[in-house]
This record gives C-alpha cells, structure tokens and sequence, in this order.
C-alpha cells in the first residue's frame, strides 16, 4: 500500500452550478503550498537519493499538507456565519485528513524505525478511515430533496457500485495479487482500497446530481475538483502497483499535490470568505429526475467482462449460457425501458384526464362565467353560471359578438380590448364591463382575458367574468360617506371646498361672482352641556333641514364641522341674492326649536365672503369664517360681509394673542391702582388693583384691548392669578409703610376663575406668600358670574369666606339683580354700577336707582361704594345718599405704584395736618377735595 495521502477538504456546493476556476481567490496560505509543491516535484524529477530516502521523503512530504488541511478545517468550521450542516462537514474532512496524517506517520515509523515496508500495516485502517470519512462529509452538505427514497436510492447504487466494481477489481487486481500473495488481509486490502475509492465517486455524484444548497460555490467547487483528483490518484496508483510491483512517484505524487493544492484553497476561502448560512442559496431543482451513471457503469462492466470471459475461454456449456444470459438481460431491460416509456405516456394521458375532468367541474361550478372568444369576439363557450350571473341562456349567447351583450361605449372597449388580447401571450390586466340585464339593468362585471390561442384544448381568448355589482354599490356609497356628512346628510367640508373650487373657475369663464355664507350656531355648546348631545344632535339636524329649505336648489349646503355650515351661492347671485337668503335664514332662525320637551331659541351667526379676483376656495372660506366670527363678536344672530379689514385685524389679534403668551415671562404686565375713598372726610381707604399690559409697540395698553382675549385663549387663569399675587403683595407692602391708612386691595375675580377647582387653594396661597391680611383683600365679583351654577358658587364663595377675604359684588344693578341672591351669598359690599353715579346728580328722579342702591345696602347691612365719580356734585349727592365710599377720575385715576405712593404720601401729610388743626378742619379737607 503507497504511503501517498488519502483526500481531505472542507463543504459542498457542485461544480455544475457557479463552477469556480481553480486560481480564483488564492490565499497566501494556499500560494505558500503551491510553492511547497513545486519545490517537492522539483525534487523528485531530479532523482537524488536513495530509494530508501525517496520513500521516506515521499511519506513525509505530504504531512505539512495533512496538517495544513485539519487547521485551516477546523478554523473554518468555527465560524458561526456557515450553515450547521456545512460546519460538520468540515470537521469531517479535518478528521478524515488526520487520519490520512496518522497513517502517513506510521508508514514512515515502518520505513524509518523497522526499516521496512510491508504490503499490509496499522496505517491502512487510517487510510481507509479517510475515504469514510469524506464520504460521511459529502453527504452531510445542505441537500435539496432529502426523502427517505433518496437514501434507499443510495444505499441501492453503492450496493451496484461495490458489487460490479468488485467484479472489476477482482478481475484486475485481486486476481493477479492472489497469485503472489496468500495472505488474506493482502487480498481484502487490494478489494477495499479501490472500492472505497469507487464509493467516494459515488458520493460526489450523488451530491452533485442532488443539488447543494449552501452559498460558498466557489470553495466547493474547489474542494470538490481536489477530493476527486485525489480519487483518481488512489485508483492508478492501486493500478500501477499491479502492473509494476512498485510505485512510479512523479504522475501520481504531481495528482496528488494537485488534490491538496485545491483542498488548501477550498478551505482557505471557508475561513477567510465564508458565505452565510441564510444567504445561500438557491434551491437546485433539476426539471428531470437525475440517475447517478456509476452503478449502471459498474453493472455495464461486469456484463462487459462476462462477455469477454465467456469468448476468451470458452467453457462449454457455461459460456453459452453466460453470452444467453448477457442476451436475456439486455432484452429484458430494453423491454423494461419501453414499458416504463409506456407507463410514463399512460400516466400523462391519466393526469391530463383528470385535469380535463378537474377542469370542467370547476368551470361547471364556479360562481364566475368562463366566456371563450375568437379574436373577432365571437362566443364560443360561455360556462354554464351565465345562466345565474348574467341571467341569459349560455346556449342563445354561443355565435354572437360579446359586444353584443354590452352597454353602450362598453361594446366597442370590448372589441379593442379582445383584439389586444389576442396580440398579446398570456394574461391581461383586468377591465370593467356593463352587461345588459333582461330588465334593461346593468350588471357591472370584472373581465380578466387569457390568451389561450396556442392551447390545443381551448384555441380561444378566455374571459374570466365576475360580478362585482355588490362592489361598485359599496364604492359608490363609500364616495357618498367620504364626500357627506353622516348625521344631516349635507354635503362635508371636502366636498364643499370642491365644489367652490369648481365654481370659482366657471365663474372666472364666465366673468361672474360667487358667493359663500358661513353659519355658526349661538349657544349650541350650552345646549350640548345642558340638554345632552342627542338633543345636541337633534339640533344640528333641524336647523340642517332649515337652511337646506332656505337655500335655491342650485345652492350647496354642507356641514363643515361640529355647529358650523357652509353655503354656496352660484349662477352670478352675488350680496343681492347673499341679502336675501340672509333675510330667510334669519326668519327662519327665529323660530324656536322644540328640544327636550322645551322650545329653545337658537340663533345663527352668519359671515358673507364674495369671490372678487384671484381668491382661491381656501381664501373664500376663510374670509367666510372671519366675517362670521366678526359677527359672533358684534352680538349674536348677525351677519357680518367680509371686509379686508376684519382679516387684518384677526391677524392683529393672533399677534396679540402670541404675545400676550408670554408677556408674564417677559414681565410686561403691570398693576395700576385706583384709590378708594371715604366720601365724607376723603380718607384713603383702599385700592383698587387694575391690570395693564405695556405693550413694547403698542405702548401702554388697558384691560379691555387684551383681557377679553385672554378669556377666550384661556389665558386668563395665569392672568388672574399673576393679579391676585401681584396685588397682595403690593398691598402688604402698603401696610407696612403706612400702617396708619389700614389700606385694602380690591382684585376683580373673572367667571373663569370662579369656575376654578382650585380658586380657594391659590388663594389661600396667595394669602400665605405675601403675608397680607386677609381682611385687607377684597375680591370683585360681576352679578352675572354670581348667577352661574349657584350650588357650586355659593360653597366657593362660602370657602372664600371663610379664608377672611371680603366679598364685593362690581358693577351692581346692571345685571340679574336679586335680592334672594343677595340675601343667600356671604357678600360684603355693593359697587354701584357708574351709570347709575352718572345720574345722581341730575336731580333727585335720575338720582333714585342709586338711592335704591344705597337703601339695599342698608337694609342687608352691606357697604356701598360708587364707582365713577367725576364731579363734586355726585360726591356730593352720594354722600347725603348715605353711600360710604367711592372711586373715580375726581379723586385720581388708576396710578402706578410709584404715582399712588406720592397719592398716599399726600394723603397721609393731610391726614396729619388735619389732626394738628382738630376734627372739623379734618372734615372740612376731606370735604373741600
């Protein structure tokens, strides 16, 4: 047995898909072998050294090989980017070629320690183990069709393989080898070694013809080409030890280093370019079933050398009937082949059968109708649910044109489109035909055609016909709910916007004017917080019915959101026509509705916006909703026609509205204080705290250019409670350096404030952070607020109450006066309202709601104070009314701090000056102010 090395190499992927060349992508490792090669080559042509020497070297030369084979293997079957499967592979062929590198060692022990070289030793189990090994390796590679058939398959060819190429090598080989050598070990050797040789082609075979499916093509490619050079050096070296009794070193050691060469570099590019696992691979699948040649080469050749046996010694009878039984065989397998042909026609015609039956069942069935036409689109089938979906006899419709059943321009789309049909091979891109109904409907059917010309079985253009009529009704109800507003029906704000798009372009044409109104409903969020939302709804509804009634048939109504309606005024209307659908609206309006068992007025405010140049539908709706607003903010059930002012102003006032946002950060606000007096002596005894914003363009602006729109920003709360802190503070600052006035702070309370969950609690911080005396804080509370939500209001006030702060209402008797109310609330002082002070004094008649006023006061034990004094006749006129205190322009206006601190500096000097003189010179300062 030669000492040459038996075969190693890593993975799997077949050389018939993506064969690599052998030179592609070398690796230093593998360029270091080749050199190795050449150098060993080099050395062997050259003859020197004895035989003894050669046989060493010949053994030893390959084991740097070996070993290089198992590291780089092994590095590579490490690297968790393969496949599983490919990994185990590897660790095969390392194991395969160590064992190669073990008998190659111990066939060197034999020739260098025992100095001998005999034909049967320990390394041949090695050697053997390799080619078990790799056959192992090759068919552990990803494979595609992995049945157990496939392995019974195997097992078959590799029993054909051994069994004729045992034949072979028995002939050959063994033969020749039993004549000079008894031992039987020898002679199952010289059986074995070709065979394992026989078995590894095998394996490559199977795994070619099977397909691997792992990605790393290029080193499998290579490993493949140097396992089966390998093979090949193995089966001539065994033939060249028969015919010569020794080995013949350059042919077969030059395959050999060839085989490693290309091992080396397959698993170089494992280790260095390894493929993913899930990026591999396509799957290989062969359209026929593919035959492994090697078990039927193995059983031609044993035939083969019967044959020859059986002319070249002719035994009789035994040759005879051995060249009948090669003649028996080959008929017999001739015959097979052609039954097999047979049964492979007579299952197509069965399958094709079944097909045809499958076929017609389903077109039989199928809820769809199959409609077969000639390119002139003439019926030649039609499927017999026509009968239910286009409710027409199939037999009548067979011979006419499929236009013929169609509507209108749908016939003439149906030629053009069966005449591209029958021009283009395969299928078409579905269309939508009207087929005509006995009742004169339309049934609206989906049409996909295939070209099925070239079919034998069918020559026609087959047309797949659905009914989609279900469909296009839930589209077109779809359109209608996109484009409508679900609770009035009215058309939507998308739908609106299109249309005034559409009618702004025609009226651009046509050089006229279009006209859009843009409704909103007063109070409707107090009817939804009172009466619910279905009574919401309800209302929504009706006054939808209205303006529907109100408006021309040519006009658009919509709904554009929540309570807000649109309606559009074409055909050259224009404000004559916007007046007098305004005039219809608002008789309308006046009618109360009926809502939860009540009549309830409701009054809409109304914006007009009259196209007049390049406006777009966006602008025109908008300059809608900006007059409507205008209106909203005039009073309620008005309309208003847009003015290039009113949206300069609405810019202004978001302007305003972002700087009022951070106006508390910048410290922009600011607290003026008007004094509070005692009308009889004019003693200083309070203030009243009154915001102002000093605007940095603006310059210095009053409460009411900024606190309305801050109740309606929601800005007010931050406001209100910057006030009430700002106040008190300034207030107790008051105290300290003029302890001897006992002033108090008036700080006016908004609805918004009252409503506050948390006005009893920021108050009391309030009280706690400035340090101020409760009793000194006075909160101003309008009479309309008051009447708001009265449970809630009347614990709030009581909560309040109970902090010490005092109670006031402001602007008395110009609101919902009650003296129920006045009788329930903890309130402690009546700010008379100034029209009321106005009148006082222009004669006792004018003077007698104030006188009223005072009375009440009286009578409740409440303190009075007028606010509005401009004159002396009216602080006159107030103080014999009996009213205490009192505010105004004739005492001083609101001050800043600074300006009221001189006010009280004087105040305090004449309150002195006073004193020094006696009580009546007192009287006599406050009187003579």
């Amino acid at each position: 047995m030669t000492s040459s090395p038996r075969r190693t190499g890593p993975e799997a992927i077949p050389a018939a898909l993506d064969a690599p060349s052998p030179i592609e992508r070398v690796g230093p490792i593998t360029v270091a072998a080749a050199v190795y090669g050449l150098a060993y080559i080099a050395w062997e042509r050259s003859g020197w050294g004895s035989p003894t020497v050669r046989d060493i070297v010949g053994n030893v030369a390959f084991m740097p090989l070996n070993l290089t084979v198992v590291l780089l293997n092994l590095v590579a079957a490490s690297n968790e980017l393969l496949d599983g499967r490919v990994r185990r592979a590897l660790r095969l062929l390392a194991l395969g070629s160590f064992l190669v590198l073990c008998g190659n060692a111990i066939s060197t022990y034999y020739l260098v320690g025992l100095r001998s070289n005999p034909p049967v030793s320990w390394a041949d189990p090695f050697y053997l183990g390799d080619s078990l090994a790799i056959i192992t390796a090759l068919l552990s590679v990803p494979l595609s069709r992995r049945t157990k058939l496939e392995s019974w398959k195997f097992g078959l060819d590799a029993a054909m393989v051994v069994a004729g190429g045992g034949v072979a090598i028995w002939y050959f080989t063994v033969r020749g080898t039993a004549d000079h050598a008894s031992d039987a070990v020898v002679i199952l050797l010289a059986f074995a070694y070709p065979i394992a040789s026989l078995l590894v082609l095998l394996a490559i075979t199977t795994v070619l013809l099977r397909g691997p499916l792992d990605g790393n093509r290029r080193a499998f490619g290579l490993l493949v080409s140097g396992i089966s050079l390998s093979v090949v050096g193995d089966l001539t070296f065994d033939l060249l030890v028969v015919e010569t009794g020794g080995r013949t070193a350059s042919l077969i050691d030059a395959l050999y280093l060839l085989a490693y060469l290309l091992m080396i570099a397959s698993a170089e590019l494992y280790w260095r370019e390894p493929v993913p696992a899930d990026s591999g691979a396509r799957h290989y699948l062969p359209r026929r079933q593919p035959l492994s040649p090697l078990p039927y080469a193995a059983v031609a050749t044993t035939y083969a050398l019967l044959l020859a046996t059986a002319f070249r010694y002719w035994t009789d009878p035994l040759s005879g009937v051995a060249i009948g039984a090669v003649l028996a065989t080959v008929l017999v397998v001739a015959r097979q082949v052609l039954a097999v042909r047979e049964n492979v026609r007579l299952l197509a015609e069965t399958a094709a059968r079944q097909n045809e039956a499958r076929f017609r069942a389903l077109v039989q069935h199928s809820s769809d109708v199959i409609i077969v036409v000639r390119p002139d689109g003439t019926i030649r089938f039609v499927s017999p649910s026509a009968a239910r979906v286009l409710r027409c006899d199939p037999a009548a419709i067979e011979g006419r044109q499929i236009s013929d059943l169609l509507y209108g321009d749908d016939g003439e789309q149906a030629r053009t489109f069966v005449a591209e049909a029958a021009r283009t091979p395969g299928g078409m891109h579905p269309v939508e035909w009207r087929f005509r109904q006995p009742d004169g409907s339309a049934l609206h059917a989906e049409v996909i055609a295939t070209n099925l010309l070239d079919e034998p079985t069918v020559r026609g253009i087959v047309l797949n016909t659905r009914d989609v009529s279900e469909r296009k009704r839930l589209e077109q109800q779809l359109i209608h709910q996109a484009f409508h507003d679900p609770l009035t029906g009215l058309a939507n704000r998308a739908l609106f916007r299109d249309r005034v798009s559409h009618a702004l372009a025609l009226a651009r044409r046509q050089g006229r004017a279009i006209t859009v109104l843009f409704l909103d409903l007063d109070d409707f969020k107090t009817v939804n917080d009172t009466l619910g939302h279905a009574e919401g709804d309800r209302l929504l509804i009706a006054a939808a019915e209205r303006f529907r009634s109100c408006a021309r048939v040519t006009d658009t109504v919509a709904r554009l959101g929540g309570d807000e309606f649109g309606i559009l005024l074409e055909d050259g209307a224009g404000c004559d026509g916007a007046d007098e659908l305004i005039q219809r609206l608002t008789e309308a309006m006046e009618v109360p509705f009926h809502l939860g068992g009540n009549e309830i007025p409701v009054r809409a405010s109304v914006g007009v916006a009259t196209a007049a140049g390049d406006e777009s539908a966006d602008d025109l709706l908008r300059n809608a909703d900006v007059a409507m607003y205008a209106a909203k903010r005039g009073g309620k059930g008005r309309s208003e026609t847009y003015q290039t002012q009113m949206y300069t102003d609405l810019r202004e006032r978001l302007e305003l509205e972002g700087e009022l946002r951070s106006a508390l950060d910048r410290d922009e606000l600011v607290l003026h204080y008007q004094p509070i007096v005692c009308l009889r002596t004019g003693a200083v005894r309070g203030v009243e705290a009154l915001v102002r914003w000093n605007h940095p363009r603006h310059g210095l602006l009053l409460p009411q250019h900024f606190v309305p729109l801050s109740e309606e920003s929601g800005l007010m709360l931050p406001l209100g409670w910057w006030v009430l802190r700002e106040a008190c503070r300034q207030a107790q600052a008051w105290r300290l350096e003029y302890p001897e006035l006992d002033l108090s702070v008036a700080v006016n309370l908004s609805a918004r404030q009252l409503l506050e969950r948390d006005l009893v609690a920021g108050t009391r911080t309030a009280l706690i952070q400035t340090g101020v005396n409760p009793g000194a804080v006075m909160l101003e509370i309008t009479e309309g607020t008051l009447m708001q939500q009265t449970g809630s209001m009347l614990e709030r006030l009581q909560e309040l109450k109970d902090l010490g702060v005092r109670l006031a209402i402001d602007d008395f008797g110009t609101g919902y006066s009650s003296l129920e109310y006045l009788r329930r609330f903890p309130i402690d002082i009546l700010k008379i309202a100034r029209p009321f002070v106005a009148d006082v004094g222009a004669g006792i008649e004018k003077a007698a709601l104030a006188r009223a006023i005072v009375g009440l006061g009286d009578t409740l034990k409440l303190r009075t104070v007028a606010e509005g004094i401009e004159t002396a006749e009216q602080r006159a006129a107030l103080t014999v009314l009996g009213c205490e205190l009192g505010q105004g322009h004739y005492f001083a206006p609101a001050l800043p701090p600074d300006r009221l601190e001189l006010f009280l500096d004087q105040a305090a000097q004449q309150r002195e000056d006073a004193e020094l003189q006696g009580p009546a010179a007192w009287v006599m300062a406050g009187m003579l102010r």
